[in-house]
């Protein structure tokens, strides 16, 4: 199996995590009730980190089926993605990251070798594929420099990150992409739209003592039906809806990830941070 689902974005998280806007009000603008807080800091603080270093997000949900207005559970995507941030001499920064992603059993979240296509009747096997190492910079304001690539493929894309919603102590970020993959082989695009809801707490984020700040997402991605499901001409499309939390160390991901990684990719288990260096992994969907 492809990717997620990211993070993903999102084309995951590579693509879709933590976008700045573009062509759209940018990720610094100030929102009605923050008064006295840095939306600049407050949104590098929330989606990264505001300093040099390492960031973590784990993300778990269903992808689902719809056809038409009827929804169908397919199985349940577990997310891992790990991000190194860089500041820029401009006052921007970058982020490289790499996002992996296993499938589930609905049911036991037991890992699946194999999945069988609800619609087709068909058991197909999974495979497991890196999205990424990608690199996305951000301007001062934390616009985003969109990238007309990913993994080898043409891409179109479009991000916006809306101001930030605060009331009393919660803060939401909310963020929405649509990108165009005109990968070989298809011959339509593979097109994504993406929403991220972003939370965290207001005393958190502004403390200065503070550059990482906690914060939680939900995620929910409307694509068309990826080319290893074997759907042919089918109507329809895929959607996930998913929950994560991002963390400061790699050992703070899920275990049950970890473990799964470890069987899969145990190069990149054994020194995750050094697969951020490596090129990055082919795109198909």
């Amino acid at each position: 199996m492809d990717r997620r689902e990211w993070m993903g974005a999102a084309l995951g998280t590579a693509l879709l995590a933590g976008p700045g806007s573009a062509g759209a009000r940018a990720a610094g603008a100030p929102a009605a009730g923050s008064a006295g807080v840095d939306p600049v800091k407050l949104y590098r603080k929330l989606h990264f980190r505001s300093d040099d270093g390492l960031a973590f997000w784990w993300l778990q949900g269903p992808k689902i089926g719809q056809v038409g207005a009827t929804l169908t559970p397919l199985f349940t995507n577990s997310v891992g993605t790990i991000q190194r941030v860089r500041q820029l001499p401009d006052g921007g920064f970058e982020v490289t990251q790499l996002e992996m992603v296993f499938a589930l059993d609905l049911e036991t979240g037991a890992p699946l070798a194999e999945w069988r296509n609800p619609y087709t009747g068909e058991s197909l096997p999974i495979r497991f594929r890196p999205l990424g190492p990608t690199t996305i910079r951000y301007r001062p304001d934390n616009s985003r420099v969109l990238p007309t690539e990913i993994g080898g493929a043409p891409l179109e894309s479009r991000a916006t990150t809306h101001p930030p919603l605060i009331v009393g102590d919660d803060v939401f970020v909310r963020d929405e992409s649509i990108a165009r993959v005109m990968s070989p082989g298809r011959t339509t695009p593979f097109e994504v739209n993406d929403i991220a809801t972003y939370h965290g707490s207001l005393a958190n984020l502004v403390d200065p003592a503070v550059t990482m700040g906690e914060a939680t997402v939900f995620f929910a991605e409307v694509t068309g039906w990826q080319r290893w499901m074997n759907m042919g001409d089918r109507p329809g499309s895929l959607t996930s809806r998913l929950v994560g939390r991002k963390v400061r160390r790699y050992a703070d991901l899920p275990e049950s990830w970890r473990a799964r990684l470890a069987q899969l990719a145990p190069d990149i288990a054994a020194d995750p941070v050094a697969a951020l260096d490596r090129p990055a992994a082919k795109f198909d969907r």
